[in-house]
């Protein structure tokens, strides 16, 4: 790990932690402030807030669909399960995302099967011109993407916001309780709740943070190292319009976002230590591995035996252009046998 990261992860951190402070002050007087429950941009960024992860795991899931060879065992059953992986992740999206906005499960479930249909191609066909090399590289970088992603955002968050039970600002609204009566610190366990009270962290902040990963994008593909800054840039941006928009809707408060942030990027940190740098010899492997089929790969004669080779001349004198036409010279011995025979 650099010392720019360290700085970084350090400032990153110390953010994290001066808003988990604040907000045990203010959550209140901001959440007050704050809440717009119709706001139109606020619900769409609700709707599309969690989709990092299932893009990593879906791309994961395309990627070794163009890896498996013909050659492997059961080529075919493995593409297969391949696609279904990358529909089944794409359904389980869309069926999440309309949780606020749709009763019915049989609704959701149909726009989650729309969404398979229409995203798994296009998903496809994104990997599908890419070069081998380039896939195992992809590969590489998204396992580290879907490991981020499931360990933080579906699995950590989860459980902490059961075993928390925070009420919502908008639950709280919803019950009439103006004065927030209800209203616990964010650093206060609850105990285990089934059905709602899942304020704190924010799942959807979360998986905001989860985007943190493209910054890691250079430990594959040298080229991205010159662009992690605007990548990083980019990265901040959605992460606060998403804590904002979370706020705006009542969903959470700031210690709330604050802690989403918080375990998305300690997952991120971790994951990235472990991932590329103490296990930085089995990338180093797949890369060498990479690296030698692309020398064997140029290593290989450009004609075969009968090819016709065209060679082109121009001349220094300005004389008309000669095209010359050389033909490999069959060999000597099947010559002789050919005029014995004769």
């Amino acid at each position: 790990m650099t010392k720019t990261r360290k700085i970084c992860y350090g400032c990153l951190f110390a953010l994290a932690a001066a808003l988990l402070v604040l907000g045990v002050f203010f959550d209140k007087t901001i959440a007050d402030a704050m809440y717009q429950p119709e706001n139109v941009m606020a619900k769409v960024m609700e709707s599309v807030g969690i989709f990092p992860p299932f893009i990593f795991v879906s791309g994961l899931f395309a990627v070794l669909f163009f890896l498996i060879k013909e050659e492997d065992k059961n080529p075919l059953l493995k593409k297969v399960l391949c696609v279904i992986a990358v529909g089944l992740s794409y359904f389980v999206f869309g069926f999440m995302a309309t949780e606020q906005l749709l009763e019915s499960k049989l609704v959701r479930a149909l726009i989650g099967l729309g969404t398979a249909v229409m995203l798994s191609p296009l998903t496809l066909l994104v990997f599908r011109s890419k070069s081998r090399d380039s896939l195992k590289r992809l590969s590489i970088f998204l396992i580290f993407a879907s490991i981020v992603a499931l360990v933080s955002s579906l699995v950590s968050i989860n459980v902490l916001k059961y075993i928390w039970g925070r009420p919502r600002y908008r639950e709280m609204m919803a019950d009439g309780d103006y004065l927030l009566e209800a209203f616990t610190p964010w650093y206060q366990i609850n105990g285990i709740s089934w059905h709602g009270h899942h304020s704190f962290p924010s799942g959807h902040t979360c998986s905001a943070t989860n985007l943190l990963v493209l910054c890691a994008l250079s430990e594959v593909f040298p080229e991205a190292e010159k662009r992690k800054t605007t990548i990083g840039f980019i990265c901040g941006i959605y992460i606060f319009a998403m804590a904002y928009s979370r706020m705006v809707l009542g969903a959470h408060f700031l210690s709330d976002v604050a802690g989403g942030f918080f375990v998305g990027l300690l997952t991120y940190v971790v994951a990235r230590y472990v991932y590329f740098d103490k296990c930085r010899i089995v990338v180093d492997a797949i890369m060498q591995t990479n690296q030698s089929a692309a020398e064997e790969e140029l290593a290989k004669p450009k004609w075969e035996e009968g090819e016709r080779v065209e060679v082109e001349l121009m001349p220094d004198d300005g004389a008309e252009e000669e095209l010359i036409i050389t033909e490999q010279v069959v060999d000597q011995t099947e010559e002789n046998d050919s005029s014995k025979d004769s």
